[in-house]
């Protein structure tokens, strides 16, 4: 069984190297103390609230106090000033690990944050900046890279063992690193108008759940969650034996109610979806994924589950958008994982609708509805 679950993990590194990794810096980042100098984004009035004042691209912020990376190394993060009051937060994906066979093998997960996670690097998606058709041009960013093996939702170290192999320790302090950006962003953005939450694979868990606590922040202002590549397809044993390794106590919106009383019973994502959702009728909820995504399916796979990701994505899916008006899902064919950070943000077209389009629509309040392939197996953006 380990002989088996190594195989799929390292596949699953392979599709991940291929799927996240950047290219040669094109935009280097500036490093600033963690409380940035508060002041006014050019054009703004005092009645449109105070803007942190930062350098041109991408200042990287090291926080320290109790924030960590997995293996222990400082954990930091980056932001880019924007010309209006509108503001992107936008989790890092980059895999899991929640047994000692998935956290000792390198390179399963994310395991460091530093200069490589600077998005300058790459600025593909919605990090093109400079692209006329980005609908997040003009926003600021606040950008979280991940580096705790637990999709930015846990609190623990955690030393995994097994016979005859060396103890792994981890530290799985996503949402302790995640209240410390929150903090930053608090201090320097009083009333951003807009809101746009989102991540990557890991980062579209730490996006559902951050959207919950960064609305608590913010509670007038309007905010808008895309959950991307992160469906949240799951098996029993993983929730039974890997998920409490994380404790995801502190990230638990326990605001909200809990689907059938309690946050602990809760093992499905389309669950929380709904829960949030319904609490923030006013806000706009999503989910981007491909049929046949590759990664998830890895990762699924790694869990013990068999060859049904993609039905049981779209049930997922269909189960969240029955019980929730404003979440809606927009499903490509193919097997390409994520779309955020990607130039098919910008050309991909499912049914007649550009998903760059259909994101546009969600942000400025448009008229906007679920997408879904019909010919799901052939992807022109694959050829």
């Amino acid at each position: 069984m380990r002989s088996l679950l190594t195989v799929i993990l390292v596949l699953g590194l392979a599709l991940l190297g291929m799927a996240c990794q950047g290219e040669e810096e094109e935009e280097g980042a500036s490093t600033a103390t963690p409380a940035a100098t508060e002041a006014p984004s050019p054009g703004a009035t005092a009645e449109s609230s105070k803007t942190p004042d930062l350098a041109p691209g991408w200042t990287k912020i090291e926080p320290g106090g109790d924030t960590i990376c997995s293996r222990g190394t400082p954990f930091v993060y980056f932001v880019h000033p924007g010309t209006v009051n509108r503001l992107v937060i936008y989790f890092q994906g980059g895999g899991g690990c929640w047994s000692h066979a998935s956290c000792s093998l390198g390179g399963v997960f994310k395991e460091a944050a530093g200069d490589s996670d600077n998005p300058g690097q790459a600025p593909g998606g919605i990090f093109e900046l400079d692209n006329p058709d980005n609908p997040f041009k003009d926003w600021f960013f606040v950008f979280i890279p991940y580096c705790t093996g637990d999709i930015h939702w846990g609190d623990n170290t955690q030393t995994y063992t097994a016979e005859g192999e060396e103890d792994v320790v981890i530290q799985h302090k996503g949402f302790v690193n995640v209240t410390a950006v929150l903090d930053w962003t608090k201090a320097n953005f009083e009333r951003p108008e807009k809101i746009f939450v989102s991540g990557c694979s890991a980062g579209s868990y730490g996006s559902i759940m951050g959207a919950g606590h960064i609305h608590e922040l913010y509670p007038d202002a309007p905010l808008y969650q895309l959950g991307d590549a992160g469906a949240g397809v799951s098996t029993g044993d993983f929730f039974q034996e890997g998920y409490p390794n994380w404790d995801v106590a502190d990230s638990r919106p326990d605001w909200i109610p809990a689907p059938d009383g309690s946050w602990a019973e809760v093992t499905s994502l389309a669950d929380l979806y709904i829960a949030v959702a319904d609490y923030y009728p006013n806000d706009r909820w999503s989910q981007y994924n491909a049929a046949h995504d590759q990664i998830q399916t890895v990762f699924y796979r790694a869990m013990g589950g068999r060859d049904d990701w993609g039905e049981l994505m779209l049930a997922d899916m269909q189960e969240i958008q029955d019980n929730a008006s404003n979440f809606h899902s927009y499903t490509a064919p193919g097997a390409i994982h994520c779309i955020t950070g990607d130039d098919i943000f910008y050309t991909r077209e499912v049914e007649g609708v550009k998903f760059r389009d259909w994101v546009d629509d969600m942000v400025n309040d448009e008229a906007w509805d679920d997408v879904m392939c019909t010919d799901c197996e052939t992807d022109p953006e694959a050829q």
